[in-house]
């Protein structure tokens, strides 16, 4: 077999592959963006409802236990700390899976070789 037949398909191929990388990098920007939106979402979810939850407790605690508002103000403020935790917490648990996602997509680069 002469060389030039073996690297025909091969870079016939390499063509065909980038162009449809191509084509899929609009639809995974779009994906990207929608993620984005859902995870705003979740975070600020996150961070109100860890905050209705503290204000509920201190409050129902303040009823029953006649210390109004002490009780609401403790566990008002324990909310926000828990929610920033939570938001901080996930906002690291995403960031490290990017880095991971990146990571892939860089070795996944230097193994396909350069495009020409």
């Amino acid at each position: 077999m002469d060389d030039d037949q073996q690297s025909t398909p091969r870079s016939d191929f390499d063509a065909r592959l980038a162009a449809a990388r191509r084509a899929i990098q609009p639809v995974a920007q779009d994906a990207r963006r929608g993620s984005a939106m859902g995870v705003a979402i979740r975070l600020s979810t996150d961070l109100v409802a860890a905050v209705a939850v503290g204000g509920f407790l201190g409050w129902l605690l303040d009823r029953w236990l006649g210390t109004s508002p002490w009780l609401l103000l403790l566990f008002f403020f324990l909310g926000v700390a828990a929610g920033i935790m939570n938001v901080v917490r996930t906002a690291n648990q995403m960031n490290a899976a990017a880095a991971a996602e990146a990571d892939r997509e860089t070795v996944d680069k230097s193994a396909s070789g350069p495009e020409k």
